[in-house]
């Protein structure tokens, strides 16, 4: 983790610091390492930061939780005077800072951060990198898989304290409304409407679905309904509404979509109050699901489809 990368203030006299390669590039070596150089065909594992010259971290990849992931033979031989030529000179265990222009270091993402950190495309931002491990495409393997584990346990852990929240949340939607609702093991929340007849969808089932996406504020963001859309301004002439169809137990919907719509049977419509950790979780995706948003969907199992039978 980036604790090792503690912030280091360089301030207005950092030119009597930083030392220059052939290229310009421009660095100074916070700790040297005493592991080995990388060698072809290795896969290097670089803890990253970079920051500008008043310590405001723009990107650091300890919010990941995993280490940035470059392939050796991608690196070597560039020379560039960028981030190529700086991840080249370390070995194992190396913490470096480099300075660099934002247009450098950001590329692509320039324009997008520059109005939002003040940038200019020659303004010095400070990368600070280490290479924490080296390894090979059978050890990413296990890096991978362990890496998934902490993930995991990291968001069972967030979920567990996040739940609750989001019950007391739904909870007062369903009091201001005087609204009574059946809930599961999982903290989902639901009203059958109108019920339905005949099995309930199984995984390998391909369901067809009407739905209208809410927050518990009342915001329609979305809906597979013609009708809906045009009412609640959401029209897409490039949309083409109809029922939407998905394999159960695939992965493809929230989890908490998925629990609702295999609680139904054919031509059910109930009301799905779908906790935030069922849903998008910290994800801020459009001006109404904000990190943490606890949803409803008004849905109806149109059909249920055997596997192949679309």
């Amino acid at each position: 983790m980036l604790g090792v990368l503690a912030l280091v203030a360089v301030g207005g006299r950092d030119r009597y610091f930083f030392k220059q390669t052939s290229t310009g590039l421009a660095y100074k070596i916070k700790q040297k390492g005493k592991g080995p150089a990388p060698t072809a065909g290795q896969i290097l594992l670089i803890e990253m930061m970079y920051r500008t010259k008043d310590n405001e971290v723009i990107f650091n990849s300890d919010d990941m939780g995993f280490p940035m992931v470059a392939p050796y033979d991608e690196i070597v031989d560039k020379a560039d005077g960028g981030i190529y030529e700086a991840i080249g000179m370390l070995q194992k265990g190396d913490q470096y800072i480099f300075k660099l222009p934002a247009k450098t270091i950001l590329g692509a993402q320039f324009e997008t951060l520059a109005e939002k950190h003040k940038l200019q495309e020659n303004t010095p931002l400070y990368l600070q990198l280490y290479l924490k491990d080296i390894t090979t495409e059978e050890g990413m393997k296990e890096v991978e898989a362990a890496y998934f584990q902490t993930m995991m346990k990291k968001r069972q852990e967030q979920a567990a304290q996040q739940l609750p929240k989001d019950i007391e949340a739904i909870q007062a939607y369903l009091t201001k409304h005087q609204l009574q609702a059946t809930t599961t093991p999982s903290g989902l929340r639901y009203r059958m409407i109108t019920p339905g007849e005949g099995a309930n969808p199984q995984a390998g089932h391909i369901v067809s679905v009407n739905y209208v996406g809410r927050t518990l504020e009342g915001q329609v963001f979305d809906t597979n309904i013609l009708e809906e859309a045009k009412q609640h301004n959401l029209y897409d002439a490039r949309r083409t509404y109809e029922p939407m169809k998905f394999t159960i137990g695939e992965g493809g919907m929230i989890p908490g979509f998925e629990e609702g719509i295999q609680l139904l049977n054919k031509h059910a419509k109930a009301s799905l109050l779908v906790p935030s950790v069922l849903a998008y979780r910290e994800l801020d995706l459009s001006p109404h699901i904000k990190p943490h948003s606890s949803l409803i969907f008004d849905v109806e199992l149109v059909d249920i489809h055997t596997k192949g039978k679309k």
